[in-house]
């Protein structure tokens, strides 16, 4: 099976399952987009997105990475641990991000600002890579004109790049996300993560005391 042929299988059969999240053990409470909006300030303001699992649905390519055989002798050709490879993030950054998929969560809420007339921007914990399309499709998908490119976080804190932007809210759906954000000195908000990602990195809704966006598991 080739690889477009594999990573099309896994969204198709993925998105007609159906599992269950794990239960965060703390409380949390919610939010809508029309209140995130009536805290905002009347002037523009600049805020950021996570991308995997908060924007994008990005699960296919994360699957490729860890159940691929194309290497030598039907080996993983990532080797024993695809997130440690440069290669992988290559791939995911310059090729596999064609077959992530928005969330309509994050349409709804890019949306609200986009009218606002606020800055946005994307910030990954991806690695930095030549030639990412990541930027293309993101402001393709969410129809987005003059904004920023995608900042690639890698191994420094998110928090530097939000002090560094001027950022005032930022939306992500891991507990680094948040934590970070609040490192920075803002507001953030959680997305909710789909109950059939690949991602297992440390997910606890409300650790932080943070309010959670109503249905941004979709």
């Amino acid at each position: 099976m080739n690889l477009r042929r594999l990573l099309l299988s896994f969204v198709l059969v993925f998105t007609l399952l159906s599992s269950a999240v794990s239960a965060s053990s703390f409380v949390y409470l919610t939010t809508t987009v029309d209140e995130i909006e009536a805290s905002l300030p009347a002037e523009p303001v600049t805020v950021g997105f996570d991308v995997d699992d908060t924007v994008l649905f990005s699960s296919p390519g994360f699957y490729y990475a860890f159940s691929n055989t194309d290497g030598p002798n039907k080996t993983n050709k990532y080797g024993p641990k695809p997130l440690s490879s440069d290669l992988f993030w290559k791939d995911m950054s310059c090729d596999f991000d064609r077959f992530s998929m928005p969330k309509s969560s994050a349409r709804e809420v890019i949306e609200m600002h986009k009218k606002r007339g606020d800055k946005i921007y994307f910030i990954t914990a991806r690695p930095p890579v030549k030639g990412e399309i990541l930027t293309r499709e993101l402001h393709r998908e969410f129809k987005l004109e003059g904004q920023p490119s995608a900042v690639f976080s890698g191994k420094t804190s998110k928090a530097v790049f939000i002090k560094k932007y001027g950022l005032s809210l930022f939306y992500g759906d891991s507990d680094s996300d948040i934590s970070e954000a609040h490192d920075a000195g803002i507001r953030a908000i959680r997305f909710l993560r789909s109950p059939i990602s690949t991602n297992k990195s440390k997910y606890n809704p409300g650790k932080h005391g943070e309010i959670v966006l109503q249905n941004s598991e979709n």
